[in-house]
């Protein structure tokens, strides 16, 4: 009974890891989308924080993929 419920805790810990890279995503998508138009290094900035997101994204579902299959 004790590593169904380790497991699950530890499958809320990533979910909760993945939906907090996802929710910084998309706002900071949009927040280079629009910072286009004021300047253009600051739009450079906010994409490569995207980018960072969408990296720790991948990493959260590669992780999880190899823990539990």
């Amino acid at each position: 009974m004790k590593p169904t419920i380790l497991i699950e805790k530890t499958a809320k810990r990533w979910k909760r890891l993945e939906l907090l890279a996802l929710g910084l995503l998309f706002p900071t998508l949009l927040a280079g989308l629009g910072l286009m138009y004021v300047s253009f290094a600051a739009a450079i900035a906010a994409w490569i924080l995207a980018g960072l997101c969408f990296a720790g994204f991948c990493t959260v579902k590669i992780i999880v993929w190899y823990y539990h299959g």
